[in-house]
């Protein structure tokens, strides 16, 4: 429906005219956004990081046991 409220004495008017902009509450909730998804990738970066460094270690051990077993 175009024509939403009557104001008294002033006629129809569009419905878009009589919603306030909300600027501010949409800059925080993108900034919300932002520091949620920041957070996330941190964590998920992190762990990341630590099951590497944990292959890197297991590998490592693998290589030092077949010197150990076999040297030539």
């Amino acid at each position: 429906m175009f024509f939403a409220s009557r104001k008294s004495g002033s006629g129809l008017q569009p419905a878009a005219n009589g919603l306030k902009r909300r600027y501010g509450q949409t800059t925080i909730e993108y900034l919300l956004v932002t520091v949620s998804l920041l957070f996330v990738f941190v964590i998920m970066y992190k762990s990341l990081q630590y099951a590497l460094s944990n292959q890197f270690k297991r590998g490592g051990m693998v290589i030092i046991k077949m010197y150990k077993v076999d040297p030539w």
